[in-house]
């Protein structure tokens, strides 16, 4: 019976230790597991934090010099020897469908929205002696339009203010069938829409178009300058010039003796970085960090020289 006892406290013992044993192995186990997430963990943060910056699109505009001097208070014009740099920003241009459909005249279908893609949203009609062969103007589009002259003033009291003026030159393609689909022919005269009534004699549905689609683009205030010529094919090249301001002011704080901080007025835009060289005769800025100048899309770099 002793001997028994012995073998069964024996037993006990050894099943004990193995139990102990394999906790022992299965909690470093298990830290060696939540070591291993924390080593990849961090070094996947590391990976990020170093490559984040290479997968950011870097500005293609090259920096213009940061050699800092004195706060340039005064007025600055663009250099007309050295333009802005912009990039080319992709922006989708609005489609008037969206909010509003076009509404037909009765028993008229819609336009195919192929063709009216295809078509720059122009929608042509047979002529009417009031309102030409135009229904629906196309649209001006202008995607990379580039800054063509600026003024910036920085102020001793701690204010800025700026004005952009971009400036373009664009066409517009419109194959024949565009021009022709729905009905407009050569031999009619032009339409003046505002008086609304033809002026001078017949004319191709080149010439039909050109005064309605520069009136439509007189609109807005940005579009002028719109000739249209035949392509030859049926169709017509028409080309226009875009002109739009912008820009804005606020206050501004110098960060360092090459930087300064512009801060818009509330709610206009966000607090923009700018680098700048202050040559006395001359002034550099470039978008710190990738930013844009005065709040416009696009625009990295100017190059100005002191107003007299």
């Amino acid at each position: 019976m002793k001997n028994s006892a012995m073998k069964d406290s024996a037993t006990k013992n050894s099943a004990t230790k193995n139990s102990a044993t394999t906790s022992g192995v299965r909690a470093s186990f298990a830290g060696w597991r939540a070591a291993a997430r924390l080593v990849a963990a961090g070094g996947l943060l590391g990976v990020l934090a170093t490559g984040c910056d290479k997968l950011m699109q870097q500005p293609r505009c090259p920096k213009l010099s940061s050699c800092g001097g004195a706060v340039p208070v005064g007025t600055w014009v663009l250099d007309p020897s050295h333009p802005s740099c912009s990039e080319d920003i992709y922006v989708a241009p609005t489609d008037p469908r969206l909010p509003m459909g076009t509404v037909p005249v009765a028993r008229t279908p819609l336009p195919e929205p192929a063709l009216y893609d295809w078509c720059d949203q122009l929608i042509t009609k047979a002529y009417d002696s009031k309102t030409g062969i135009l229904s629906v103007a196309a649209n001006f589009y202008t995607p990379d339009i580039q800054v063509g002259g600026a003024s910036v003033r920085y102020n001793t009291d701690g204010t800025y203010s700026a004005g952009l003026t971009r400036t373009g030159s664009y066409t517009l393609t419109f194959p024949s069938l565009c021009m022709r689909e729905f009905g407009a022919t050569d031999g009619n005269p032009t339409v003046d829409t505002m008086q609304m009534m033809p002026v001078g004699g017949p004319v191709g549905v080149c010439k039909q178009l050109e005064m309605p689609l520069g009136q439509a683009g007189m609109g807005p205030g940005s579009f002028r300058n719109t000739t249209c010529v035949d392509d030859g094919s049926g169709g017509c090249v028409c080309t226009f010039d875009a002109t739009e301001t912008g820009g804005g002011g606020g206050s501004y704080l110098p960060l360092d003796s090459q930087t300064i901080l512009n801060l818009p007025g509330p709610g206009k835009d966000f607090p923009q970085k700018v680098t700048y060289c202050n040559t006395g005769s001359g002034l550099q800025l470039t978008g710190a960090d990738g930013q844009y100048l005065f709040g416009t899309l696009g625009l990295r770099t100017l190059d100005l020289v002191k107003q007299p």
